[in-house]
Protein backbone atom coordinates (compact mmCIF):
# COMPACT_ATOMS: atom_id res chain seq x y z
CA UNK A 1 0.00 0.00 0.00
CA UNK A 2 2.77 2.46 0.89
CA UNK A 3 4.46 1.68 -2.43
CA UNK A 4 1.20 2.30 -4.31
CA UNK A 5 0.05 5.45 -2.54
CA UNK A 6 3.32 6.79 -1.21
CA UNK A 7 4.26 7.20 2.43
CA UNK A 8 2.69 10.62 2.91
CA UNK A 9 -0.57 9.70 1.14
CA UNK A 10 -1.07 6.51 3.13
CA UNK A 11 -3.14 6.91 6.28
CA UNK A 12 -3.03 4.60 9.27
CA UNK A 13 -6.70 3.80 8.59
CA UNK A 14 -5.68 2.64 5.08
CA UNK A 15 -3.00 0.34 6.51
CA UNK A 16 -5.38 -1.10 9.12
CA UNK A 17 -8.07 -1.68 6.49
CA UNK A 18 -5.63 -3.37 4.10
CA UNK A 19 -4.40 -5.59 6.96
CA UNK A 20 -8.02 -6.30 7.94
CA UNK A 21 -7.51 -5.11 11.51
CA UNK A 22 -9.12 -2.35 13.50
CA UNK A 23 -7.37 0.89 14.36
CA UNK A 24 -7.14 -0.19 17.99
CA UNK A 25 -5.32 -3.36 16.99
CA UNK A 26 -2.95 -1.35 14.80
CA UNK A 27 -2.13 0.96 17.71
CA UNK A 28 -1.47 -2.02 20.00
CA UNK A 29 1.49 -2.87 17.77
CA UNK A 30 2.57 0.49 16.34
CA UNK A 31 2.31 3.99 17.76
CA UNK A 32 2.80 5.74 14.42
CA UNK A 33 2.89 5.13 10.69
CA UNK A 34 6.63 5.78 10.90
CA UNK A 35 7.04 2.79 13.25
CA UNK A 36 5.40 0.37 10.83
CA UNK A 37 7.41 1.85 7.96
CA UNK A 38 10.67 1.25 9.85
CA UNK A 39 9.53 -2.26 10.78
CA UNK A 40 8.76 -3.05 7.13
CA UNK A 41 12.16 -1.79 6.00
CA UNK A 42 13.97 -3.73 8.73
CA UNK A 43 12.03 -6.88 7.86
CA UNK A 44 12.81 -6.56 4.14
CA UNK A 45 16.48 -5.80 4.80
CA UNK A 46 16.65 -8.84 7.08
CA UNK A 47 15.18 -11.07 4.38
CA UNK A 48 17.64 -9.74 1.81
CA UNK A 49 20.52 -10.24 4.21
CA UNK A 50 19.46 -13.88 4.78
CA UNK A 51 19.32 -14.37 1.02
CA UNK A 52 22.86 -12.99 0.73
CA UNK A 53 24.15 -15.26 3.49
CA UNK A 54 22.69 -18.30 1.72
CA UNK A 55 24.05 -17.21 -1.66
CA UNK A 56 27.57 -16.78 -0.26
CA UNK A 57 27.59 -19.89 1.92
CA UNK A 58 30.69 -21.95 1.21
CA UNK A 59 32.21 -19.28 -1.06
CA UNK A 60 35.70 -18.17 -0.03
CA UNK A 61 36.78 -16.02 -2.97
CA UNK A 62 36.16 -12.32 -2.12
CA UNK A 63 35.61 -11.44 -5.80
CA UNK A 64 32.93 -14.11 -6.10
CA UNK A 65 31.31 -12.86 -2.89
CA UNK A 66 31.27 -9.36 -4.37
CA UNK A 67 29.70 -10.68 -7.58
CA UNK A 68 27.05 -12.60 -5.62
CA UNK A 69 26.28 -9.56 -3.45
CA UNK A 70 25.70 -7.32 -6.45
CA UNK A 71 23.66 -9.88 -8.39
CA UNK A 72 21.53 -10.89 -5.40
CA UNK A 73 20.68 -7.30 -4.47
CA UNK A 74 19.86 -6.28 -8.05
CA UNK A 75 17.78 -9.45 -8.54
CA UNK A 76 15.85 -8.63 -5.36
CA UNK A 77 15.17 -5.10 -6.61
CA UNK A 78 13.92 -6.45 -9.94
CA UNK A 79 11.77 -9.08 -8.19
CA UNK A 80 10.16 -6.64 -5.76
CA UNK A 81 10.34 -3.16 -7.27
CA UNK A 82 7.45 -1.91 -5.11
CA UNK A 83 9.34 -2.74 -1.93
CA UNK A 84 12.49 -1.03 -3.14
CA UNK A 85 10.48 2.02 -4.24
CA UNK A 86 9.30 2.34 -0.63
CA UNK A 87 12.89 2.46 0.56
CA UNK A 88 14.35 4.58 -2.21
CA UNK A 89 11.40 6.86 -2.80
CA UNK A 90 11.35 8.94 0.35
CA UNK A 91 14.53 10.97 0.10
CA UNK A 92 15.85 12.90 3.07
CA UNK A 93 12.83 12.16 5.27
CA UNK A 94 14.24 8.71 6.00
CA UNK A 95 17.95 9.34 5.57
CA UNK A 96 18.84 7.94 9.01
CA UNK A 97 16.96 4.74 8.21
CA UNK A 98 18.68 4.42 4.83
CA UNK A 99 22.10 4.98 6.40
CA UNK A 100 21.39 2.27 8.99
CA UNK A 101 20.19 -0.24 6.38
CA UNK A 102 23.12 0.53 4.08
CA UNK A 103 25.56 0.17 6.99
CA UNK A 104 24.38 -3.40 7.60
CA UNK A 105 25.21 -4.37 4.02
CA UNK A 106 28.46 -2.36 4.08
CA UNK A 107 29.59 -4.22 7.21
CA UNK A 108 28.85 -7.62 5.65
CA UNK A 109 30.64 -6.74 2.42
CA UNK A 110 33.65 -5.30 4.29
CA UNK A 111 34.05 -8.64 6.08
CA UNK A 112 33.86 -10.45 2.72
CA UNK A 113 36.51 -8.20 1.15
CA UNK A 114 39.03 -7.91 4.02
CA UNK A 115 40.91 -11.12 3.12
CA UNK A 116 41.65 -9.72 -0.35
CA UNK A 117 42.26 -6.03 0.29
CA UNK A 118 42.75 -5.56 4.03
CA UNK A 119 42.31 -2.00 5.26
CA UNK A 120 40.82 -0.84 1.95
CA UNK A 121 37.81 -3.15 2.43
CA UNK A 122 35.81 -0.52 4.31
CA UNK A 123 36.18 2.09 1.56
CA UNK A 124 35.44 -0.42 -1.21
CA UNK A 125 32.38 -1.72 0.66
CA UNK A 126 31.04 1.83 1.11
CA UNK A 127 31.64 2.64 -2.55
CA UNK A 128 30.08 -0.61 -3.77
CA UNK A 129 26.89 -0.22 -1.71
CA UNK A 130 26.64 3.40 -2.84
CA UNK A 131 27.00 2.27 -6.45
CA UNK A 132 24.37 -0.43 -5.91
CA UNK A 133 22.00 2.10 -4.38
CA UNK A 134 22.25 4.25 -7.49
CA UNK A 135 21.94 1.20 -9.77
CA UNK A 136 18.72 0.22 -7.97
CA UNK A 137 17.33 3.74 -8.33
CA UNK A 138 18.10 3.64 -12.04
CA UNK A 139 16.54 0.17 -12.39
CA UNK A 140 13.35 1.37 -10.68
CA UNK A 141 13.10 4.42 -12.94
CA UNK A 142 13.78 2.73 -16.28
CA UNK A 143 11.48 -0.06 -17.42
CA UNK A 144 13.54 -0.50 -20.58
CA UNK A 145 16.73 -1.20 -18.65
CA UNK A 146 18.11 -4.73 -19.03
CA UNK A 147 18.65 -6.31 -15.63
CA UNK A 148 21.24 -8.68 -17.08
CA UNK A 149 23.24 -5.82 -18.61
CA UNK A 150 22.99 -3.73 -15.44
CA UNK A 151 24.23 -6.65 -13.34
CA UNK A 152 27.10 -7.39 -15.72
CA UNK A 153 28.19 -3.75 -15.92
CA UNK A 154 27.95 -3.24 -12.16
CA UNK A 155 29.86 -6.45 -11.39
CA UNK A 156 32.58 -5.67 -13.93
CA UNK A 157 32.99 -2.14 -12.61
CA UNK A 158 33.15 -3.33 -8.99
CA UNK A 159 35.55 -6.18 -9.78
CA UNK A 160 37.82 -3.76 -11.63
CA UNK A 161 37.90 -1.59 -8.53
CA UNK A 162 38.53 -4.60 -6.31
CA UNK A 163 41.41 -5.69 -8.51
CA UNK A 164 42.96 -2.21 -8.33
CA UNK A 165 42.44 -2.03 -4.56
CA UNK A 166 44.23 -5.36 -4.18
CA UNK A 167 47.26 -3.85 -5.95
CA UNK A 168 47.72 -0.45 -4.27
CA UNK A 169 51.18 -0.03 -5.83
CA UNK A 170 49.51 0.44 -9.24
CA UNK A 171 48.33 3.98 -9.93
Amino acid sequence: MIARKGYHNTRIADIASEADVGLGTFYLHFKTKNEIFIELIDYGAGDLREELVKAKAGIHDPAEKLRLTINTILDAAARAPESFRIVFGHGPAFLDLMVRVHQTFIDDLRIDLEPAIGSQADAVAHLTIGMLSQAITWLLEREDLSLAELKETTVNFALGGLERAARPDVS
